[in-house]
């Protein structure tokens, strides 16, 4: 039932490095866990078990979770989502909070692959979902078997992997059932407040009448190479033309060459690099954006919390001084960073520290960033081992685009 192309992947990756299993305690994610248990071995995967703390109960779901767990021999953990005040709690932010929680842990223990339990069912109904909401062509490829972990910088150096998303959900719970296994069926999923809840419905309708749901997941894997294309088309225009230079990226105008929907690609994703930012700018903008990045008396712009300037042989990215510093139009700036000895952060989105010494604090400078300690400035280049200090903007490109760089 696993997909052998994603399995094989997510051993080359892993190496020797154990394997996370994201486990919900629902019929897909107890499926997986059997499964992979019996491909990898239960002493070569961790399941890690999120509680979102959003509703009464959902701890003693996530000990039942974790006794399924212990019922295939995999070691489990839970984890539990720590909501601040004043921070608005959706199904949105609940995905967010998962995977920044999952992938924090994932890298303490050293894994390099995620495995998550979407299904082809999750997988026609994320294509609906997205063409009602007018998604761009990529959009309908929607979720990839393997691709980089969907949330930055908590996922930067991992994967995401899916090797059931071409099984039907029934199928999975038969495989279940068939084995005497048991699964938590979660109250939310029955809640038709949430959006993907009353999508489910209208396609069980659909497919009662005799409709074929299943044509929305063929057509997803047939756009998909022609994305996984794109990508790889961005990132070798980016490696010919651009060059990283700490916390600024030049392009070599006279290299910058390549079909319309190839350079906005990497625009989008160099853009993103720039800015250290979660998401990338919206595609109409980034048109916008190129359109006039095509005349010679393009000056310079700002996007997506980045500002592109031209030279004379060069388009010059780097932060946006007012994203950066804030705005008087109520943008916000970036907030210092206090620095954990022993313990490595990310400033920005853009920049990663490591200090041995407590006291340390990163903030905004005009070339970027800038270290203080007991009042006293620390210029980046001034680190000596064993604190450290590396920008992240060739790394933020090549997560997003999955292919190295």
């Amino acid at each position: 039932m696993l997909d052998p192309l994603t399995i094989e992947r997510m051993a080359h990756v892993s190496s020797d490095a154990p394997i996370v299993v994201a486990l919900s305690g629902g019929g897909d994610s107890v499926a997986l866990l059997r499964l992979m248990a019996a491909r990898f071995g239960a002493n070569n995967l961790r399941a890690l078990i999120v509680d979102h703390a959003l509703r009464d109960g959902s701890a003693g779901d996530a000990e039942r979770a974790q006794a399924f767990a212990g019922d295939a021999g995999v070691s489990a953990e839970i984890l539990t989502v720590s909501w601040p005040g004043g921070v608005k709690r959706n199904q949105a932010a609940a995905r967010t909070a998962r995977y920044e929680i999952l992938c924090g842990r994932a890298r303490e223990m050293g894994a390099r692959v995620i495995a998550v339990a979407h299904t082809a069912d999750d997988q026609i109904e994320t294509v609906l979902m997205r063409a009602g909401a007018g998604s761009s062509w990529r959009g309908l490829a929607g979720m990839a078997a393997f691709a980089p972990a969907p949330v930055w910088p908590a996922g930067r150096n991992l994967w995401l992997a899916r090797p059931l998303l071409a099984q039907r959900r029934e199928h999975l719970r038969d495989y279940l059932q068939e084995r005497g296994g048991v699964w938590i069926d979660d109250p939310a999923n029955a809640n038709a407040v949430f959006e993907r809840v009353r999508v489910r419905g209208r396609l069980a309708a659909l497919e009662a009448s005799g409709a074929d749901v299943m044509r929305l997941a063929q057509l997803a894997a047939r756009i998909r190479p022609y994305v996984d294309r794109l990508d790889a088309e961005a990132a070798a225009l980016i490696a010919q033309a651009a060059a990283f230079d700490g916390p600024a990226i030049f392009i070599d105008r006279a290299v910058w060459s390549a079909p319309d929907h190839v350079r906005r690609r990497a625009l989008s994703a160099l853009i993103c690099g720039a800015s250290g930012a979660a998401r990338e700018p919206a595609t109409d903008a980034i048109e916008r954006l190129d359109d006039k990045m095509q005349s010679a008396s393009f000056p310079g712009a700002s996007l997506g919390g980045a500002i592109i300037v031209a030279e004379h042989t060069h388009f010059r990215l780097r932060r946006d001084p007012g994203a950066l510093a804030g705005r008087g139009d109520g943008v916000l700036g970036v907030s210092p960073l206090p620095l954990e000895p022993h313990r490595t952060l990310v400033w920005d989105g853009r920049l990663e520290l490591c200090v041995a010494e407590p006291g340390w604090c990163v903030t905004s400078a005009a070339e970027g960033a800038e270290l203080s300690r007991c009042g006293e400035k620390c210029a980046l280049a001034q680190l000596t081992p064993p604190d450290r200090a590396a920008w992240l903007l060739r790394q933020r490109v090549t997560h997003l685009l999955g292919q190295h760089i």
